[in-house]
């Protein structure tokens, strides 16, 4: 007779399981590091739109100063011909953020060219920008020859 002994135990192998994920507390810290991030971050990308949109309002200034003077050459003395096609809504194209006008008028030897914000625009708050024949540039009551227009 031959035994034949079969073993019954099985072997207790131990298997993990690892779950993968986040819990609700993780995810609500990212979200509120997120929103503390987007919080100072915001504010600060507008004071740069407006400064950058206010830098291009002021090269245009000196674009048009620069018209008026080779055109005053051109014609021999100051008149408000010397204006045509350079006033109106700036930029051209888009929205229009500024309105460019000329003093005195009849212009003269000591114009100033002014950018007054348009009602409603992003640069509404920002104050007007004008140059002079003087190289002055001022920014709402703030004039110098500096860099005044860049605070």
């Amino acid at each position: 007779m031959v035994l034949i002994y079969k073993d019954t135990q099985q072997s207790s192998m131990q298997t993990t399981v690892s779950q993968r994920g986040f819990t609700l507390v993780e995810v609500m810290i990212v979200v509120a590091i997120l929103g503390v991030l987007a919080a100072i971050a915001y504010p600060n990308y507008q004071r740069y739109v407006i400064k950058s949109k206010r830098t291009d309002m002021m090269s245009e200034l000196h674009n048009v100063a620069a018209e008026i003077q080779s055109r005053k050459l051109i014609q021999g003395s100051y008149s408000n011909a010397l204006t045509t096609g350079l006033g109106g809504d700036f930029p051209k194209q888009g929205n229009a953020l500024y309105t460019i006008s000329f003093t005195p008028n009849p212009l003269t030897s000591e114009w100033r060219i002014i950018a007054t914000p348009k009602a409603g625009s992003q640069m509404a708050s920002d104050g007007a920008l004008s140059l002079n024949y003087q190289n002055t540039k001022c920014r709402g009551s703030v004039c110098g020859t500096g860099n005044n227009w860049n605070d």
